[in-house]
């Protein structure tokens, strides 16, 4: 009797936890509907309050939940529709302490200036902003500030800050081998350094000058003031935030007003204002002729990427690549890279595919933010290359890490024994010193595929070997010395690489459609057997914090070193501030 009670108390729970997904599910369905807009009243004005993370492109469709970023792609598309819809009068960009890259921020700038080429007008207001907040914001026909003495803007340069593990890890006894080829290549020197390297400081401090030129040059051009002044407010200024007054003299503010008046003051009521969020324009009827452009964001894995994860994977980009292949209406494919590379095996792989691809159809590449290692590799046999004034390009070069907890075992009692036959048997034994023969043995390798690599450039851009080495050795560069060694063929944007692809074609009049295609959250949830902690997330509206948190990344190498030891990959932490 017992047994039976306990056996109809196991079923009532799985029935009940059955049906609580699915009222759960059919919520989220219904919240995602409420959201949709069919119809834009006239005199509306798209308003874009933009802060936190902004992704180059989402996997998601239409997303409302905290977890999911907004996306460059949804912002760019949306000013773009938003531009010859005559139902919308202007824009209002209101940022506030966004996170991308300059590239991406400098393609949603350029969007905004696409806009105001319709005649209609861009305004921007902030209380409190960042330095690519104010990037963004010199698109805008006039910028207005909050006039609290609290209220302020910072401009603080174009650095990098670089964390350095080693003596932490050596506390705990585990140290990383780290082995290269190429004398720049700096991933790794995080974990087996104690401060950064000469040969890479040099190097990144190129980079870092190349990108700081260009900034002050934009900026001077889109406010209207001398490159000098713009070097005066981030070098010599005196007080940390640009305080109103500097800020109106060197026009960059045009005006003191509270959000209220602010919006008087362009005429606009709070009424007319339409979210990002809440704006749909019906999608254009597609065109027989198609470009597909396909996003490669993210590190370069041999894991599938889960729910809106940003990173590449041959398995997925594979069948991307070969659906593209066969679907005959499309013409040209425009590769938007954005990735400081990862795993050599898969670079590779996805090197063949679009090598094998161009035999049907040109392949233009649009670097973003960031397209070295194996993110230049896969980029390397392209047709032609764009990259954006703002791109971190190169670092052709090869490394490998191997960690080594040799002296933790011993601080904490753990000893192995290998038992067996082969000269290699026990390589990955963490927890022994790991022998020279290894060690000499995975050089070789490396130095194999950093022949290889060598060679796909040479003979993508028709560069002779030897002098592609001299601009190899794991070095990374801004696009404008990219162009000056023919790594790249032309700085420019993603819209630039697409007008590219439609004149290889000899084709005006197409559409555009976007891989890796989008689906709605119910879709990820179902797809595979149902993701219960995805639903959790989406129940509770909680950010992850894996995604706010370096720690975490460094940790993803780790796991991924377990499978791919030899990685084409960029200092991972490498940022533009």
């Amino acid at each position: 009797m017992r047994a039976k009670w306990y056996f109809l108390g196991c079923l009532t729970s799985v029935v009940i936890v059955i049906l609580l997904i699915i009222l759960s599910v059919n919520s989220l369905v219904k919240m995602s509907k409420k959201t949709q807009v069919s119809k834009i009243s006239e005199d509306s004005v798209l308003y874009l309050k933009l802060s936190g993370y902004i992704s180059e492109y989402s996997t998601v469709n239409d997303a409302r939940f905290q977890f999911v970023p907004t996306s460059a792609h949804d912002i760019i598309t949306k000013i773009k529709k938003a531009k010859t819809d005559e139902n919308i009068e202007s824009v209002v960009i209101r940022p506030e302490f966004i996170v991308c890259g300059y590239a991406v921020a400098n393609e949603i700038r350029q969007a905004l200036n696409d806009f105001k080429e319709s005649g209609k007008k861009v305004y921007g207001y902030i209380n409190m902003a960042s330095q690519k907040d104010i990037f963004i914001l010199s698109a805008a026909n006039k910028v207005y500030i909050n006039p609290s003495a609290s209220a302020g803007f910072m401009l603080h340069g174009v650095g990098g800050n670089f964390a350095f593990y080693k003596d932490m890890l050596s506390k705990i006894g585990v140290e990383v081998h780290v082995i290269r080829a190429g004398k720049y290549k700096a991933a790794g020197e995080s974990f087996s350094r104690s401060s950064m390297s000469n040969e890479y400081k040099e190097n990144i401090s190129i980079i870092y000058k190349d990108l700081y030129d260009q900034l002050v040059t934009d900026l001077a051009n889109n406010y209207e003031m001398s490159e000098q002044n713009v070097k005066f407010l981030f070098e010599d200024r005196e007080e940390y935030f640009v305080n109103l007054e500097k800020s109106k003299e060197f026009n960059i503010i045009d005006d003191l007003q509270q959000f209220d008046d602010f919006l008087k003051e362009i005429g606009v009521k709070e009424s007319q204002l339409v979210k990002l969020s809440k704006y749909n324009p019906s999608d254009e009827k597609l065109k027989f002729n198609k470009i597909a452009v396909v996003y490669a964001q993210g590190n370069i894995v041999s894991n599938k990427p889960s729910f809106n994860e940003m990173n590449i994977n041959s398995e997925q980009y594979l069948k991307i690549l070969d659906d593209i292949e066969k679907d005959d209406t499309i013409k040209a494919v425009v590769l938007r890279v954005n990735s400081p590379g990862g795993s050599a095996l898969e670079s590779d792989i996805i090197y063949h595919k679009i090598n094998k691809l161009k035999e049907k159809k040109p392949v233009v590449v649009s670097m973003s933010d960031v397209a070295a290692s194996g993110g230049y590799y896969i980029s390397a046999n392209a047709n032609y290359i764009f990259a954006d004034a703002y791109t971190i390009t190169g670092s052709i070069g090869v490394i490998g890490m191997l960690p080594d907890l040799s002296q933790m075992s011993q601080k904490i009692g753990i000893n192995t024994e290998t038992v067996g036959y082969g000269k290699f048997l026990s390589s990955y034994d963490m927890w022994n010193a790991y022998n020279k023969d290894f060690e000499r043995g995975l050089q070789v390798g490396i130095n194999d595929v950093y022949n290889e690599f060598l060679t796909r450039v040479s003979e993508g851009r028709n560069i002779p070997y030897n002098d592609v080495d001299k601009i190899a050795q794991g070095q990374v560069w801004s696009a404008k010395k990219a162009l000056e060694y023919k790594l790249i063929d032309e700085i420019g944007s993603l819209e630039d690489a697409i007008n590219k692809a439609s004149e290889i074609v000899f084709e005006n009049n197409f559409s555009l459609v976007y891989y890796p295609q989008r689906k709605n959250f119910i879709e990820f949830i179902m797809e595979d057997n149902l993701d219960f902690n995805l639903l959790k997330m989406a129940i509770k509206n909680e950010v992850p914090e894996l995604l706010l948190n370096d720690t975490e990344d460094y940790l993803q190498i780790i796991d991924e070193i377990q499978n791919n030891p030899i990685q084409m990959r960029m200092e991972y932490l490498l940022d533009v501030n």
